[in-house]
């Protein structure tokens, strides 16, 4: 069975909640943690790191990532967007 096409806001909150998710012991995520977790290919998964980064949602450090305040407020919107869309029968 084919999976359905995901929109790139989707992505970037499915990755930037694995990074959440992920670094809640350590501070920080491992990208092959984050690969997994969101089902995308490596090099998929890094570039849409570079594109998270370059917005200042998430922060690189020695090969693992953090996620910051930026990218903790797409995620409470992208969260209140869903259930807004969802309560009017969308």
């Amino acid at each position: 069975m084919r999976q359905e096409k995901r929109h790139k806001l989707q992505l970037f909150y499915e990755i930037l909640c694995a990074v959440e998710e992920d670094s809640m012991h350590n501070q920080v995520a491992r990208p092959t943690h984050v690969q997994h977790s969101t089902r995308l290919s490596y090099d998929k998964m890094m570039n849409h790191l570079g594109e998270l980064e370059e917005k200042g949602m998430v922060h690189r450090v020695s090969g693992l990532v953090a996620i910051t305040a930026k990218g903790k407020k797409f995620i409470e919107q992208y969260d209140d967007l869903t259930r807004l869309i969802e309560s009017a029968g969308l």
